[in-house]
């Protein structure tokens, strides 16, 4: 019971610094592209990539890298493609838009190539934490887990706060919390979230707590208890899509 109510006061000190998510959520504009490659395409569509980064076609662009994650188990995209705009404006100005037209125009074969392969792809443009943070994290992990949740009506920010809540119940249990991002822009999904772990087996590894301390920290971060956590979230929303992917390098 004591260690119960010190894991709990430890919790209420920390709160307004887990609860600021400056590292986990921001203003930062993303475009994260879906694809599922063409019936037996998918290594040509890996190659693919790799000669696109290999290209001078980024540098030209005035574009940074994207970001590769490879679908290992769940939904049915093969490649999230994480491409850093950080605005509206700062994308779309006229010399950004010019530069890009002019790079595609260079690596036109390249690019045609590529979209050759794709069975179907779907951009969706997210807010997000500063691309620094997301870029560092991927960087340092190469196990993900992404999760887009398609809000119910009218619960689009009560959805957001619960990834939030759960968060605070990660960070608290001594779990790896998620990154969080908002939609601007493109498909139905309202919210979603990358949680960056270094391999399959940290992701899988069990919080060092018990069943009880778990419980104490789910009401102390605003849900009825640890399994609230679950039924609380699929009242919110009316689609989810839950993936397991791996780092492209």
């Amino acid at each position: 019971m004591i260690k119960q109510v010190f894991l709990v006061c430890v919790f209420l000190l920390a709160l307004p610094i887990v609860a600021n998510g400056e590292e986990l959520e921001g203003d930062y504009l993303y475009k994260v592209t879906s694809i599922r490659a063409a019936s037996g395409a998918l290594a040509d569509l890996l190659d693919w990539q790799a000669r696109m980064k290999a290209s001078r076609y980024y540098d030209q662009a005035g574009q940074e890298h994207p970001l590769l994650m490879r679908h290992s188990q769940g939904d049915q995209w093969d490649l999230l493609v994480v491409v850093p705009m950080q605005s509206w404006i700062a994308y779309h100005s006229e010399k950004a838009t010019h530069k890009r037209r002019d790079a595609a125009a260079r690596h036109a074969e390249l690019i045609a190539d590529g979209q050759r392969l794709f069975a179907f792809y779907e951009d969706h443009f997210a807010y997000g934490p500063s691309w620094s943070t997301v870029k560092n994290a991927y960087a340092e992990n190469a196990f993900f887990h992404i999760e887009m949740f398609e809000a119910a009506p009218g619960k689009a920010n009560e959805l957001l706060e619960q990834r939030r809540m759960e968060n605070n119940y990660l960070e608290t249990t001594g779990q790896t919390p998620n990154m969080i991002f908002r939609r601007a822009a493109g498909s139905d999904v309202d919210v979603f979230t990358i949680g960056f772990h270094p391999s399959f087996e940290a992701f899988a590894a069990p919080a060092d707590v018990t069943v009880e301390e778990k419980e104490q920290v789910a009401k102390a971060v605003g849900f009825k208890g640890l399994a609230d956590i679950s039924f609380y979230l699929r009242s919110l929303i009316s689609g989810h899509h839950d993936t397991l992917a791996t780092k492209v390098d």
